[in-house]
């Protein structure tokens, strides 16, 4: 009987062992775009039993999910904030032991109660293993700003109250467009930023550690801005228009198409950005004279901005695509000062002087894009050719002095004509050679060709004639030609993700500077990249990234013309520069709640060979110019966040500390060290009927600098939006800076053999307008901001790899 009774025994145990169980596979993913949603919820019942869930669990950052069940039949509900909830029945046979279901679409959800429509919108902010989106789509202020003013609220980017802009404290970063590099933007952001509106960004791209497919330059990073595109047949678009008591106005119209196999996104916008009068002083002292420098002055910047983009897409696994961006500007700045100097060096004068500038780039690109019946292997061609001239004339004319250099009626003025083009061709490959181990090669090359020359003239009276002023020449011929390769991997398992890559470029160029031989260097550089992160929770994430990054001399910082309209402060780069290589590491923390939402990431990064901008005084001058002398460390915190503690008031934050320590060469013994730090909050409300009232600001520090050190500034405003036409047009006004008429910023520098100050009176407070006019078959409407939406139903931020839900 006892043998019996454990024979029993083990027969149950054998049975309970031996029980068979079956992995379910799946993806989750959004219908309108086929990505996959991250740390959505899905609950499984029994089917006998539909209402007691047995098991609960999330997705992974992809999308993907897998759970284990014994064979039966089972009612899976998937639920995605902002998404129609999904109820699927499952059957789990006995055979085989993985059961994949495949891809599982959710659609956006959209309910109407009476007048008010309450929609719900995904997070504003995801978070991958090397980078971060910000949703501009999901913006409820996008509607009616520029992408300059939107991105104040993005995590890791501060812009000042000058719209200075940082990219985790450095000013040294690439702006790409549509994952390109664009010298359109990067030339000149403030403007072309400012010009483009909001509504026609579907993200913003923070590439904070920028992999092996990615060129080597841009030590802060990479911001890339990516341009909304229709995935369904249909149209939409706005219009919309601005004014400012500046005098500043501008005009925008966006179309965005897709008709069958054919679709078409087009931008233009026409804008003037003026600013009042502004006043300066400035005291500089050496061993013999001290100069007093008192004046005005008066901008303004004329500009156009326009993108179109043609796709064709014969099947499923091809595409075609051509687009063209364009952007022109005029600048005008206008400045009347008196000097005067005492001690050896006696001398006074008035000058009035004019500068203009004729900017521009347009850029031309054509990709093919092959897709595979294996998912997400993808083969790319791509050509780009870019062409920004940058123009500039100069002149001014003396009066009232006793100086002898520059005699009463004394004029001169200069051309500098100067352009640059690239040729860009690359091709790229992905293989997802099993589900957690992926593949990417690749190589690039690029030609690029920038000249510079100058003339210059002057004339003792004003009805004299122009005479060609002679002095070496400083024209400029530089052509650069850089060939790269690359191969990455990334592996991901369960929490756990790791990508990595190495890129090789090969870089040669020649200058001829002036009637100088030309010359020519080149050399190779290897640059890896490594990241790693770790899922502490489904909605808490680790990262760990390494990276080095390269720092190449653009026609600015080469070009030798001397802008000499301040005679006694002169500017002029140099032709002898040599790339600067910067290694970074970061450690990132990402946390998501329903409520709130952190992104942390402390840096460390070094340089020794910087690009650094110096000063020195001769003769009674101060030359600006620009060489590698010496060594740049830092670190850094950066911290963002959401909260949203009721349904209808949100307040993020942004911000970032840093200790950088800055020494020069043997042959420049200058250096600095301090801490340096910005933040800026905004802070939204909603009230029935379609009325918003946010209100900002800004506080940063002064940036620490080898040679100078600036005033620490702060800025506010209000922005107050009401929507009509069932939300088809925004009318919204804003109020910036309206406690702050004017504001004084000041300036220490120091050099060998001088010291000065400086004080520069701006104007700050100011009222703008703006409206914007949606139309079409609007598949935005459902993603664009809404009202009346409780904390239940959004979660605007995230934490995890690739976003955040629970």
């Amino acid at each position: 009987m006892k043998h019996l009774l454990l024979l029993f025994l083990g027969g149950l145990l054998s049975a309970s062992v031996i029980a068979q169980t079956v992995t379910v596979r799946g993806k989750l993913v959004s219908d309108s775009d086929n990505n996959g949603l991250p740390y959505a919820t899905i609950s499984v019942a029994v089917e006998a039993t539909p209402d007691n869930s047995i098991r609960r669990f999330a997705t992974d950052a992809d999308g993907t999910f897998s759970t284990t069940l014994e064979p039966g039949t089972y009612i899976f509900t998937f639920h995605f904030v902002g998404m129609n909830e999904l109820k699927q029945t499952i059957e789990v046979p006995e055979s085989p032991s993985t059961l994949n279901i495949g891809n599982i679409a959710l659609s956006e959800a959209s309910t109407e109660l009476g007048e008010v429509s309450v929609v719900a919108q995904r997070p504003l902010v995801r978070v991958e293993i090397d980078r971060l989106f910000y949703s501009v789509q999901d913006d409820p202020e996008a509607s009616t700003q520029s992408v300059l003013d939107l991105m104040r609220k993005v995590p890791l980017i501060t812009i000042d109250g000058e719209d200075n802009i940082q990219l985790r404290g450095s000013t040294n970063y690439k702006i790409y467009l549509n994952g390109k590099p664009s010298n359109m933007i990067s030339n000149n952001p403030r403007e072309v930023l400012r010009s483009m509106p909001a509504s026609s960004i579907k993200d913003i791209e923070i590439i904070t550690d920028p992999g092996a497919r990615y060129d080597a330059e841009g030590v802060g990073g990479i911001i890339n801005i990516i341009t909304d595109k229709r995935v369904d047949d249909g149209y939409s678009g706005s219009v919309g228009a601005r004014a400012g008591t500046f005098g500043d106005y501008g005009g925008n119209a966006f179309l965005n198409a897709k008709y069958g196999k054919f679709g078409f996104s087009g931008n233009i916008s026409q804008f003037r950005n003026k600013s009042p009068q502004s006043s300066s002083w400035s005291e500089r002292k050496d061993s013999e004279s001290t100069l007093t420098q008192t004046g005005t002055n008066d901008w303004q910047f004329n500009g156009m901005f326009s993108s179109a983009m043609i796709s064709f897409e014969p099947d499923t696994l091809n595409l075609f695509s051509v687009s063209i961006n364009g952007w022109s500007g005029r600048s005008k700045n206008t400045n009347n000062r008196d000097f005067l100097s005492v001690g050896t060096r006696p001398y006074q004068y008035n000058q009035l002087s004019e500068n203009s500038g004729t900017f521009g780039d347009i850029s031309m690109s054509a990709d093919y894009q092959r897709s595979f019946s294996k998912k997400d292997e993808m083969l790319t061609f791509s050509y780009r050719f870019q062409n920004n001239p940058n123009n500039s004339s100069s002149w001014f004319g003396i009066s009232n002095s006793n100086y002898s250099f520059f005699p009463s009626g004394y004029q001169q003025k200069s051309d500098n004509r100067a352009s640059g083009n690239e040729h860009t061709g690359q091709v790229d490959y992905v293989n997802p050679l099993t589900k957690k181990h992926v593949m990417e090669v690749g190589g690039k090359f690029i030609f690029r060709h920038n000249f510079s020359e100058a003339d210059h003239w002057f004339r003792n009276q004003e009805n004299l004639p122009w005479e060609v002023l002679t002095r070496p020449s400083n024209d400029l011929d530089h052509q650069q030609q850089i060939t790269s390769g690359y191969a990455g991997y990334t592996f991901r398992e369960s929490k756990f993700s790791l990508k990595t890559g190495l890129r090789a470029e090969y870089t040669s160029q020649t200058i001829i500077f002036g009637d100088a031989p030309s010359f020519g260097n080149s050399y190779f550089d290897l640059v890896p990249s490594a990241a790693v992160s770790y899922q502490l929770k489904p909605t808490t994430t680790l990262r760990l990234n390494y990276n080095k990054r390269i720092n190449r001399p653009g026609i600015w910082q080469l070009n030798p013309y001397v802008y000499d309209t301040d005679p006694t402060n002169i500017h002029y780069g140099n032709p002898d520069l040599n790339s600067e290589n910067t290694h970074s590491f970061s450690l990132g923390y990402s946390h998501f709640h329903r409520k709130y939402n952190i992104n942390a990431s402390m840096n460390y990064n070094f340089s020794n060979n910087a690009i650094t901008w110096y000063q020195f005084e001769k003769d009674g001058v101060i030359n600006h110019t620009v060489a590698n002398i010496g060594s740049r460390k830092g670190v850094g915190l950066n911290l963002s966040g959401r909260w949203s503690p009721t349904q209808k008031f949100m307040i993020n934050l942004n911000g970032n500390i840093n200790y950088s320590d800055l020494s020069g060469s043997s042959d420049f013994a200058y250096s600095n060290s301090g801490f340096a730090g910005n933040a800026f909050t905004n802070m939204s409300y909603t009230f029935p009927k379609d009325w918003r009232l946010s209100a900002n600001g800004g506080f940063f520090t002064p940036w620490v600098q080898l040679q100078s050190k600036n005033s620490t500034h702060h800025f506010h405003g209000f922005n107050l939006q009401k929507s009509f036409l069932d939300k088809k047009l925004d009318v919204s006004m804003n109020i910036h800076s309206p406690f702050m008429k004017t504001f004084t910023r000041k300036n220490e520098s120091w050099g060998t053999g001088f010291t000065q100050q400086s004080e520069f009176v701006n104007h700050r407070r100011s009222v703008g307008i703006s409206v914007t006019y949606r139309f079409g078959n609007l598949r935005s409407q459902i993603t664009r901001v809404q009202r009346g939406i409780t904390n239940d139903d959004v979660m605007s931020g995230s934490g995890g790899e690739g976003g955040g839900q629970q």
